[in-house]
């Protein structure tokens, strides 16, 4: 099984980060993923290689410039306490995999 690099992302790299930090490292715990999640500001996302980052819908367009021409999977987080919605966006960005349609 692959060990994930993963980034989360806010603006100052402090609290909404470190609270979405925690929900995904419970979460991972949780479906199995070997992860290792690490926090950072948008200006410390440049130039450091990870397999994917999480962060607000609102700075998805700064993490994509900042991620531009690497292979980092930016996966666009509505909210951050959603388990569900965590694990479903996990499913489909990270592991490549579609939820169950309800």
């Amino acid at each position: 099984m692959a060990k994930y690099k993963i980034g989360v992302c806010c603006t100052f790299g402090a609290g909404s980060s470190m609270m979405l930090k925690m929900n995904l490292e419970t979460l991972f715990q949780q479906m199995g993923i070997d992860a290792s999640v690490e926090v950072f500001d948008i200006s410390g996302l440049s130039g450091v290689e990870l397999d994917a980052v999480y962060s607000s819908s609102a700075l998805i367009s700064q993490v994509e410039s900042s991620m531009q021409g690497t292979d980092t999977i930016v996966i666009p987080v509505v909210n951050y306490f959603d388990a569900k919605g965590l694990e479903d966006l996990t499913n489909k960005h990270l592991l490549k995999k579609e939820g169950d349609e309800e």
